[in-house]
């Protein structure tokens, strides 16, 4: 079928990759072309005309339907992915039999089936960019070897404002068809306009939120080892243009793998979590406190001299040593040993203070742990 008169306007960015999808929407976009090109004319159609194109319009949506969720369900797509899809198929046909009965009402105005018209255009553009590009890019991970959660995750990240900006083209295709009779159509177009800076707006703050995780130790909630070394790079410049003092706290828990190798990791994670809120809250308010990785943490503690971070680490080690950590038939300690150090003039890089910092760890160990170490 030519798309000379269609209002929807088939182009790439419709394009999921699977071939039978493509097919079945390009043929499902003609359907819809053919009724707004029957509404275009300047003639009221007869409701045998106009059921004739929504029978066979509908009876293609549901074989479609049929097969998307039949691919689903072969690649074995995130169950709460495939509720949601269905979900939207079967709210197509409640939108599509209400609409479609307000063409029995009265006379056949051409306006009642422009406003089915506009619900399909709306609906099948979003759909499409929406839920079936994200299928399909499920689909291709699945293939490529990631679990369905790692697929569903992936392509939940990488949601664009693109999704919506084709819809408000296709729009702006029927205005130009349906000229005179286009104020309704104008405000769904505005109103879309809206949606896509809604929609951009939202990926900010998702985009904020992934900034977000990529920077944060996902189970103690703390800043991650990526954060740790940007904000120390950034305190070392500042105290090598200023002038600043800049201490830091290398912290590593003692006998942490007994725990492991005793009650497992699950109440090893409960220690690490419990221990990283009294590091929160051992803390002042400048002072950055990060979980490097296992049982390691750092604490940066800007415009702070030796003797400041030596009474940083002796109130974390005290409130550590209080600790009554509750596992699932137990209760156990927690103990850390803690090595300090501060800038000196002869360091060339925040990576030597570090250094300093877990030499001191070391003979804290060595030093019978659960203590602070640190050379004056």
């Amino acid at each position: 079928m030519q798309n000379t008169h269609g209002i929807f306007t088939w182009n790439s960015k419709f394009e999921t990759g699977i071939e039978l999808v493509d097919k079945q929407h390009r043929h499902l976009v003609d359907l819809i072309n053919a009724l707004g090109y029957k509404i275009s004319q300047d003639k009221v159609l007869s409701i045998d005309e106009i059921t004739q194109l929504c029978n066979e319009l509908f009876d293609y949506a549901k074989y479609h339907f049929g097969t998307e969720e039949k691919l689903m369900a072969e690649y074995k797509l995130s169950h709460e992915f495939i509720k949601d899809h269905v979900s939207n198929h079967q709210a197509f046909f409640v939108e599509v039999d209400t609409l479609y009965s307000e063409l029995n009402k009265g006379t056949m105005e051409n306006v009642k089936i422009k406003n089915l018209l506009d619900f399909l255009v709306n609906w099948l553009a979003f759909h499409i960019l929406g839920q079936d590009k994200k299928m399909a890019k499920q689909i291709e991970l699945i293939q490529n070897g990631a679990s369905k959660e790692e697929a569903y995750n992936i392509v939940n990240s990488q949601s664009s404002s693109e999704e919506v900006g084709p819809l408000v083209n296709a729009l702006n295709k029927m205005l130009e068809m349906l000229s005179k009779r286009n104020k309704e159509l104008l405000l769904l177009k505005n109103e879309l306009e809206i949606k896509v800076e809604e929609r951009t707006k939202e990926l900010l703050v998702a985009n904020e939120h992934l900034k977000r995780l990529s920077i944060t130790d996902q189970l103690t909630e703390l800043p991650n080892r990526r954060y740790a070394m940007q904000t120390l790079d950034m305190l070392w410049k500042e105290s090598l243009e200023y002038n600043f003092p800049l201490s830091v706290l290398m912290m590593d828990l003692d006998h942490f793998k007994a725990i492991n190798d005793t009650y497992g990791h699950d109440a090893g994670d409960i220690v690490l979590k419990t221990v990283a809120i009294a590091l929160k809250d051992s803390v002042r308010t400048d002072d950055v406190i990060c979980r490097l990785g296992g049982d390691e943490f750092l604490l940066i503690c800007p415009n702070t001299k030796l003797e400041g971070a030596i009474q940083v680490g002796n109130t974390i080690l005290k409130n550590v040593k209080m600790l009554n950590i509750k596992l699932k038939e137990t209760t156990c300690k927690a103990h850390i040993s803690i090595g300090i150090a501060s800038k000196t003039d002869s360091m060339t890089s925040y990576n030597e203070l570090i250094k300093q910092a877990d030499t001191q760890v070391y003979n804290a160990k060595h030093n019978g742990k659960c203590c602070v170490s640190y050379e004056m």
